[in-house]
């Protein structure tokens, strides 16, 4: 499981990425990490491509938000 905590546009998230195809983004919560967005992708080998995916994913979910 690899797992990155950012500041993205003000929040204060993690990535969680099972280093194969699922990933959930999760928010604090009472100090425990909760997950409020999951997702699947496949064909990522790296971790880097795992965070640039994610990112991406990240953005247009909070674009369609707003």
């Amino acid at each position: 499981m690899t797992h990155w905590e950012l500041e993205h546009n003000g929040e204060y998230l993690r990535i969680e990425w099972n280093n194969s195809a699922t990933f959930n983004f999760q928010c604090p919560v009472g100090g425990v990490w909760a997950d409020y967005h999951c997702f699947t992708c496949y064909g990522i080998d790296t971790e880097y491509e795992a965070l640039e995916y994610a990112i991406e994913v990240l953005e247009e979910l909070q674009a369609n938000e707003e």
